[in-house]
C-alpha cells in the first residue's frame, strides 16, 4: 500500500495538529481519561454582557468558597477555527456563561454553565479542571456586514439563539467596571466516589491560558434563552447591558504555555 505511514515524522501522524503527545498520554495511557494536553487555535467571540439577580448566581455557587465580584454575567459564544483537538471538524465551539469571582488573592472567573461541541474539549475541561461543560451543537454564522447569528442546542433541545450587529455608537460593557479585568478561570473539580453517591474528594483548580483579544467591536445583540429542565440557563432571566465582538490569534493550552495551579485540596 502506497499510503502506509512509516516515517515517525510524517505530518499525517500528527492527528492533533502541530503537537506531540506527552509520555503516557494519547490513545492508551495507564490512566483515565485519555486526551492530549497541548492544543492551540484562533478564537472569535461574541460577548453579550448581562445583569442577573445576585441571588440566582449565589445559589449556583453555594457549594464553592468563591466570592462573587459583580452582578454581571457574560454570555460568550466562542468559535475556535483550527482547534487542534477538533481537527476532524476544523473548529470547536464553546458557550461560556461566566461570572467574576475572588478567591485566595485571585481575581478571576468561574463558569456557571458551559457547553462545548467537542468530546475531547469536554473531557479535558471538565474532568481535569472542573468546568461545567456539557455537549452541544451550534451555529455561528459570520456575515459580510460584520453581523453574526447563531444558536446553541443540546441533544436536539434549543438552549439559546443569538445575534450581533456592529454599531459604533453602542457601549462596550465589560464584566466589571474599572481598568482591572478578571484573568483566568477557577473551578471546583470533584471526583465522584466509586462506591456511593457522593464526592471522594474535590480540588480548587485555577488555569490561565494565553489570550490576546483585539479591541472590542461594539454592537447590538439579541438573545433568546429557552427553558429546559436539564439546562436551566433561561432561569437566569438576564438583562442585556451590551455586546461586542473580539478576535484572538493567540489561544492555546498545555503545560508549556498555561498557568495551571492546584490551589487547594478539599475533603468532603
Amino acid at each position: 500500500m502506497s499510503d502506509v505511514i512509516t516515517d515517525p515524522d510524517d505530518p499525517r501522524r500528527r492527528v492533533f495538529g502541530e503537537y506531540r503527545l506527552k509520555p503516557n498520554s494519547g490513545v492508551n495511557p495507564p490512566y483515565s481519561p485519555a486526551y492530549p494536553v497541548e492544543w492551540g487555535c484562533t478564537l472569535r467571540t461574541v460577548e453579550i454582557m448581562t445583569r442577573v439577580a445576585p441571588g440566582k448566581v449565589a445559589a449556583l455557587l453555594a457549594d464553592t468558597p468563591f466570592e462573587i465580584a459583580s452582578d454581571r454575567v457574560a454570555f460568550r459564544f466562542m468559535r475556535s477555527p483550527g482547534h487542534s483537538l477538533a481537527v476532524h471538524a476544523g473548529e470547536m465551539f464553546d458557550l461560556m456563561i461566566s461570572v467574576p469571582v475572588r478567591y485566595n488573592g485571585l481575581f478571576t472567573e468561574t463558569h456557571i454553565f458551559m457547553y462545548c461541541s467537542d468530546p475531547m474539549g469536554i473531557c479535558a475541561g471538565r474532568e481535569v479542571f472542573g468546568y461545567t461543560k456539557k455537549d452541544t451543537h451550534y451555529a455561528f454564522d459570520e456575515h459580510p456586514d460584520g453581523s453574526i447569528t447563531g444558536w446553541v442546542r443540546r441533544r436536539g433541545i434549543s438552549l439559546a439563539d443569538f445575534s450581533f450587529t456592529p454599531d459604533a455608537s453602542a457601549p462596550v460593557v465589560r464584566i466589571v467596571d474599572g481598568d482591572e479585568l478578571p484573568a483566568g478561570e477557577i473551578h471546583v473539580r470533584r471526583l465522584p466516589h466509586p462506591e456511593r453517591l457522593g464526592t471522594a474528594y474535590a480540588d480548587i483548580v485555577y488555569r490561565r491560558t494565553p489570550l490576546k483579544y483585539s479591541k472590542p467591536v461594539p454592537g447590538r445583540a439579541s438573545m433568546t434563552l429557552h427553558a429546559s429542565a436539564y439546562d436551566p440557563i433561561a432561569e437566569l432571566n438576564p438583562e442585556i447591558l451590551g455586546a461586542h465582538f473580539m478576535v484572538s490569534d493567540v489561544y492555546g493550552g498545555g503545560f508549556e504555555v498555561e498557568d495551571r495551579r492546584l490551589i487547594e485540596r478539599l475533603t468532603p
